[in-house]
């Protein structure tokens, strides 16, 4: 008897090694995917600086000879603008795998706060993030 008892003992014991370096290799994806997307983000930021830098040479060489015109400047801010509008994409996918990864260690019980999108626990009644009221399931029963 005692040898099956041993036995279950090591299965427990294997299966919570298995769970634990589950849960290890699930958040060290995370961990790999935040750092990608947040480099990413630090490109995008530093190709915004360059933009920026660029686009005033161009309005101080355009001033010096007198030749400043707001069209000439659009395209320059659309871009920019665009690459703002990336890092704000980018923001929302590292929102997004972290919401994943919650629902990962928690099952479903997760929710995205609707103001900033970050993850929270189901019931909380506020972001852990921003601090805005998260909705509360209002489950409503039906007269018969």
């Amino acid at each position: 008897m005692k040898g099956v008892e041993m036995a279950d003992f090591f299965d427990k014991v294997m299966g919570s090694i298995n769970k634990g370096v589950n849960a290890v290799s699930s958040k060290g994806k995370e961990l790999l995917e935040i750092a990608k997307l947040r480099a990413q983000i630090r490109d995008v930021e530093s190709t915004i600086q360059n933009r920026f830098a660029a686009l005033g040479k161009k309005v101080f060489e355009m001033i010096n000879k007198e030749i400043l015109t707001e069209e000439t400047l659009k395209a320059d801010c659309g871009e920019i603008a665009a690459l703002y509008k990336k890092i704000t994409d980018l923001e929302e996918a590292i929102k997004q795998v972290e919401l994943e990864a919650l629902k990962m260690r928690r099952g479903a019980d997760a929710i995205a706060c609707t103001k900033c999108g970050a993850p929270n626990k189901t019931g909380d009644k506020f972001c852990s993030s921003c601090g805005a009221a998260l909705a509360v399931e209002v489950k409503s029963e039906g007269n018969n």
